[in-house]
């Protein structure tokens, strides 16, 4: 059996395939604290593009992301985004918004905080006298409860997240056998945390889950980020630096969690036939 050509109809060599990566998750994957910066501000998903095309590697990057986009949302999209796209490598950013609350609804938080309003006189008044007055009291009310009892509320939200991603990378890994990252998430820092008391023990609690969800699945092709330790590269160690807003990445720590994945994507990239330079 011969290998097949790899020149092209007139005898020149052929472009090598891009490598096709789809980032997917909440606003941790799109908004940039503090956002307003230059274009050269990028979010993680541009950062891996930029690389994977510094190293001579043609790739096509895809984003869906939501901001408080609950995991099982990866469910509800999977087919559109995945079947007729088959990526070669996928980015999963979640499990972040489900540690936030502890008991206020994700309608709520979301009409609360939307961008998505019209500016017109009666509906600014509403959100200004009404909307936030009211989540505010509530978040008050809310931190107050977390901070007595939210260690003994025992909720299931880390293994619903775990069994929605853990049926998500079954049915996108039978799409032509994607690398799978799911990545590690970061706890609010200090001055945040009076807002969410219980948070940082969610956030350990989910990043256990989703490291063990990793280990189970025991495939090389299946990986876990590690973020932690570029607190400690990028930002001194200081939460507040990495996260200035309490909860999204500064730009060095987008670039520094793009750079990690895209290293990853491209060292697999090299092993695999059809994206073979």
């Amino acid at each position: 059996m011969t290998a097949p050509d790899p020149s092209g109809a007139d005898g020149a060599p052929t472009l090598p395939l891009p490598v096709r990566v789809l980032v997917k998750g909440a606003s941790t994957v799109n908004w940039i604290s503090w956002m307003g910066g230059p274009r050269t501000d990028f979010i993680l998903p541009r950062v891996i593009e930029e690389r994977l095309l510094a190293s001579g590697r043609p790739c096509t990057v895809q984003t869906h992301s939501v901001a408080s986009e609950p995991t099982h949302g990866v469910l509800q999209t999977w087919e559109r985004e995945v079947l007729g796209f088959s990526p070669d490598a996928i980015v999963l950013v979640y499990g972040h918004y489900e540690t936030i609350h502890l008991l206020l609804p994700r309608w709520l938080e979301r009409h609360a905080n939307s961008l998505r309003g019209r500016p017109r006189r009666v509906r600014l008044l509403y959100r200004r006298r009404v909307v936030r007055p009211v989540w505010m009291f509530l978040a008050r009310v809310q931190a107050a409860v977390d901070v007595r009892v939210g260690h003994r509320v025992r909720t299931r939200r880390h293994e619903k997240v775990v069994a929605d991603l853990e049926a998500y990378v079954r049915h996108v890994r039978k799409v032509g056998s994607p690398l799978v990252h799911l990545v590690e998430l970061l706890p609010p820092h200090e001055k945040y945390v009076s807002w969410f008391p219980g948070m940082p023990r969610r956030i350990h609690r989910m990043n256990e889950a989703l490291d063990d969800l990793v280990r189970r699945f025991d495939d090389p092709e299946v990986r876990f980020v590690r973020v932690a330790d570029l607190v400690d590269s990028v930002a001194g160690g200081d939460l507040a630096v990495a996260i200035p807003d309490g909860f999204h990445y500064s730009p060095a720590m987008h670039r520094a969690i793009g750079e990690r994945i895209a290293q990853s994507i491209g060292t697999w990239a090299d092993g695999q036939p059809h994206l073979s330079r």
